[in-house]
């Protein structure tokens, strides 16, 4: 299923580039930079699947850098299927988006010494670690926070108990009164990630640390 990926190489350089450079866990979460990503996929099982769009921005000093989003499209050879009802994105046209090496050599670029945050990143991340297989080799060693991870820990922190459906993006966006968003668009989904993020950051103690985030992210 993978064949169309470009010949895995052993301890390709680009996972050297990335690792090089890695977030202290101890750094204060506010002082950290981050890059809140979100793929599009053809199915849930990274082993079968395929990413085909992909969204991103950056955070630093606590705000949003517009000038770093980045959407692109994934190049693919098999059919989407019925995976096109979900995210609207069909095989011909993404006939004109990047190899998957190619993404991913610039995301990992754009990433470097950044911590990465999704939402529900389970995800994000088996995708991200499966495609560094099989371009690279070997997958690279990410820091990930999730950011429905750290909405759950608060609400429970505050005794609440809350339903499955109550934990998606769209809806912690409501509950928070934060800007709706067009759901299953890779860089709208990753905007209003970055909105939750910031509003749970903003809420923290200011001493808490990237070292907290991630535990309260598994």
């Amino acid at each position: 299923m993978w064949s169309w990926f470009r010949q895995a190489q052993p301890v390709h350089q680009k996972i050297r580039q990335y690792e090089a450079v890695r977030p202290d866990k101890s750094a204060r979460a506010l002082d950290c930079s981050y890059l809140v990503l979100d793929f599009e996929t053809t199915g849930l099982d990274p082993a079968r699947h395929h990413i085909v769009s992909a969204g991103w921005v950056c955070i630093e000093q606590q705000r949003i850098l517009l000038n770093s989003a980045r959407y692109q499209l994934v190049r693919t050879q098999t059919s989407v299927g019925q995976s096109a009802l979900i995210h609207g994105l069909h095989t011909p046209e993404l006939q004109q988006g990047m190899e998957l090496h190619e993404l991913l050599d610039l995301l990992l670029q754009q990433a470097q010494g950044r911590v990465l945050v999704s939402h529900h990143s389970t995800l994000e991340l088996n995708f991200l670690r499966q495609a560094c297989l099989y371009c690279y080799g070997r997958p690279a060693r990410f820091r990930m926070l999730d950011t429905l991870r750290l909405e759950l820990f608060r609400l429970q922190l505050q005794g609440r108990l809350v339903a499955q459906d109550k934990l998606t993006l769209a809806a912690c966006l409501e509950r928070r009164q934060l800007p709706a968003i067009t759901e299953h668009q890779a860089l709208s989904d990753a905007f209003g990630c970055a909105q939750l993020f910031l509003a749970q950051l903003k809420e923290r103690d200011s001493g808490s640390t990237l070292a907290d985030l991630l535990a309260q992210s598994r």
